[in-house]
């Protein structure tokens, strides 16, 4: 039986966004930097480097529902409000106030009226915390504390200190040095559930001539819904013209900054570069900074000059490793693999240069940061997925985890490039093919034949494990199949294709196998399942493997920009 439908039917949502959405190649490669220390907890970074909070965003594609979401806003007549600056009183000044906790500073218990949502504590609070708004404040009233010694941030939400008991309305507690999230649905200090002082401006940052985070922003109408890295939502209504909260907002590259202070530019270029992310509702286009004397009111000024409508929304889904992380992928090369070990439990995807992300699964490695010979073109899991191979263009064998090193091509001369390999049902061995049919056997890989030396009319663009007979089955890219020590299923050598072939898949227990082309149309044979596809949906880049989920008996594939899509199988996360 063969299955090739150009429609979707089990596609998962996130996957949808992370793959059609992401029109930023991987090349175009996102960069960070650690999040610049406080002044008074040098040791302890603002957050990971690789923090979605540390993270630029300038080649990211226009989110779809960006002009939606700016006209609920009134961006076409309003500008931007720094919410923070010189109050008239220069001990109480506008914007978010923090304290690094000195040492020997007592921690308290907090009761929480979100108690089932806040993280327990103790709370290094006390009288002489400061609070938004001042200790008479009436509004939000919140708290942040950061304990240099073991690099931990406390917030904070409408927090009143009594010595005979503390209230707050919720509480959450951060590790400076994790990129790990609430647990989905939680709020925090703020609504999005997100940590509030990675997003504020701090003037010692626009001093020092570079701003490297987003900034925190609220919205007055919001959805019902929150993106990742939100994962808390106090929307108004489910309406998909409202932003949700996580929304990431950027300045336009072609709005003019050179007319501004330095200063100005600082903030400006960190808009462009890091934009705004919907943390809370509030008025529109209003922005966080620290509650600091020492901010110019000619500074200000400027920067209500600038036009909310100069903004637009991107999509920052193909930047997501995990839903349950706020780490950024920065793969510098295009994807080039995907595997997944036989618990179904996550999956890798490998660039071309050798990067690894993991998704919901372990990391034992990569090839990021070597200079490699040939490109990387595919990743095959260990059977016990405890593991992974890696195989570059010249037939170079890279092992980690558990995975053995049995042997490569690297440095022997090949009359066609590898294109692919597999490894044998107990792990001790693996076979790799090259474009022209031939095998090369290492290991307990029985050698059962090739189409080396023979004509093909097409080359062949991958292969996979037969784990009944020990045998393998090669593609090519128009679908022929050549069976060696496997039983044949079926092929489409004779058919004509809308697109190339170019990767497989085996069942389980073997009996059947996929094979997927680059627009992502599946064909399946003898008992592999047919569960979707994303043939006949526009796609921002071909399609450039696939996995199987041997938990669920579906499939995932992989495009060259990192988005993954999933067919009777969970969604981990996409580059």
């Amino acid at each position: 039986m063969v299955t090739s439908v150009g429609v979707v039917r089990t596609l998962c949502g996130a996957t949808l966004l992370a793959g059609l959405l992401s029109a930023a190649s991987i090349s175009d490669a996102t960069s960070a930097a650690a999040g610049t220390p406080l002044p008074g907890a040098p040791g302890c970074p603002m957050f990971p480097a690789d923090n979605i909070w540390n993270t630029n965003i300038p080649n990211l594609p226009v989110n779809a529902h960006s002009a939606q979401w700016l006209a609920s806003m009134d961006a076409a007549t309003t500008n931007l409000h720094p919410d923070f600056g010189p109050s008239g009183d220069p001990s109480n000044p506008y914007g978010m106030p923090y304290t690094v906790v000195p040492p020997g500073h007592p921690f308290v218990n907090v009761s929480f009226q979100y108690a089932s949502e806040s993280d327990p504590g103790p709370y290094p609070f006390g009288a002489d915390t400061p609070i938004e708004g001042g200790q008479n404040a009436t509004g939000d009233r919140h708290a942040l504390m950061v304990d240099p010694t073991t690099c931990t941030l406390y917030e904070l939400y409408d927090a009143q200190y009594g010595p005979s008991g503390s209230t707050a309305g919720s509480g959450a507690i951060w590790n400076l040095r994790s990129n790990a999230l609430r647990p989905a649905g939680w709020t925090s200090a703020d609504a999005a559930g997100l940590p509030i002082l990675p997003g504020i401006l701090r003037y010692d940052e626009v001093q020092s001539g570079s701003v490297t985070h987003a900034i925190r922003m609220t919205a007055q109408t919001t959805d019902t819904s929150y993106l990742w890295p939100a994962r808390h939502e106090a929307g108004a209504r489910s309406d998909p013209d409202l932003p949700p909260m996580g929304a990431r907002f950027r300045l336009k590259a072609s709005f003019d900054i050179s007319g501004f202070s330095p200063q100005a530019q600082v903030i400006l270029r960190a808009m462009q570069q890091y934009g705004l992310i919907l943390a809370d509702n509030g008025s529109n286009w209003y922005f966080g900074g620290s509650a600091d004397p020492s901010w110019p009111p000619s500074l200000i000024q400027e920067l209500k000059q600038v036009p909310a409508s100069a903004f637009e929304a991107v999509d920052e889904s193909s930047l997501m490793v995990s839903p349950d992380s706020g780490q950024a992928s920065s793969f510098p090369g295009p994807v080039t693999g995907i595997a997944a070990p036989p618990s179904g439990s996550g999956y890798w995807l490998t660039d071309a240069e050798g990067a690894i992300s993991a998704h919901n699964v372990a990391s034992y490695g990569s090839m990021a940061g070597t200079t490699l010979n040939a490109p990387i073109n595919h990743i095959v899991s260990t059977p016990d997925g405890k593991g992974y191979w890696l195989v570059a263009a010249d037939g170079g064998t890279f092992a980690f985890g558990d995975a053995g090193f049995f042997g490569s091509m690297g440095g022997r001369p090949l009359n066609a490039p590898v294109v692919n390999m597999a490894p044998t049902p107990d792990g001790g061995g693996y076979w790799l093919v090259a474009s022209d049919g031939g095998i090369f056997a290492f290991g307990d890989a029985r050698f059962f034949g090739s189409m080396g030396g023979l004509r093909l009319n097409q080359p062949v663009v991958g292969m996979a494990a037969d784990d009944a007979t020990g045998g393998y089955w090669l593609v090519a890219s128009d679908g022929g199949i050549f069976a060696f020590g496997a039983p044949f299923f079926g092929s489409t050598g004779s058919m004509r294709l809308q697109q190339p072939v170019n990767g497989m898949a085996a069942v389980p227990g073997g009996n059947g196998y996929w094979f997927v082309a680059s627009d992502g149309g599946i064909f399946s044979y003898g008992a592999a399942a047919f569960w979707g596809s994303t043939g006949g949906i526009r796609l921002n880049a071909p399609i450039m493997g696939m996995a199987p989920d041997d938990a669920t008996g579906g499939y995932w594939l992989v495009g060259s920009d990192g988005g993954v899509f999933c067919f009777n199988a969970p969604f981990y996360g996409a580059q």
